[in-house]
C-alpha cells in the first residue's frame, strides 16, 4: 500500500518544513503539507480509498504552489513517495525540473520557513536590523 523512496537520488535530504500550501496540478488543488529544497509533501485526498491519485514514479508537470502570497512553478515533479504522516497519506514529490528564477523563489521562501523555526535565527535577524 505505501512505498518509499527506492534510488538515492530520489531521497530528500534538505530538512522538510511542515508549512501549508495549495498545490495546483492542472484544474486541481491539493493540500500542501510540507516544503524542502529538492520536493513537497502534498496530502492524498483519496485516504481511505483502495485507489490512489498518483502512481508512484508518475512525472508530473507544470504544476505551482502557492505559499505566503507568492506562486512557484514547476516544470516537471516526480512522484517518489507515499506514506502515512499523522494519520494522513502524503505523497513526496521530488523537483525534477525548475526555473533558475523559481529556485530563487522556493530557496528564499524555504529559508524564510527555516528561520521562523529556528531561535537563532531570529535574534540575528532582530539583532542585524537594529
Amino acid at each position: 500500500m505505501f512505498y518509499g523512496v527506492t534510488a538515492e537520488e530520489d531521497e530528500i535530504i534538505s530538512t522538510a518544513i511542515s508549512t501549508p500550501f495549495s498545490f495546483h496540478n492542472g484544474e486541481e488543488v491539493l493540500k500542501g503539507r510540507s516544503l524542502s529544497r529538492e520536493g513537497l509533501g502534498v496530502h492524498c485526498p483519496n485516504q481511505g480509498a483502495k485507489a490512489f491519485h498518483f502512481n508512484r514514479r508518475q512525472k508530473l508537470k507544470d504544476c505551482h504552489i502557492q505559499i505566503d502570497g507568492l506562486t512557484i512553478y514547476f516544470c516537471q515533479l516526480q512522484v517518489v513517495e507515499l506514506k502515512e504522516l499523522n494519520g494522513e497519506y502524503i505523497y513526496g514529490l521530488r523537483i525534477l525540473s525548475i526555473l533558475p528564477q523559481e529556485q530563487e523563489k522556493l530557496e528564499a521562501v524555504y529559508e524564510s520557513k527555516l528561520c521562523e523555526l529556528d531561535d537563532d535565527c531570529n535574534k540575528w535577524t532582530a539583532i542585524s536590523s537594529s
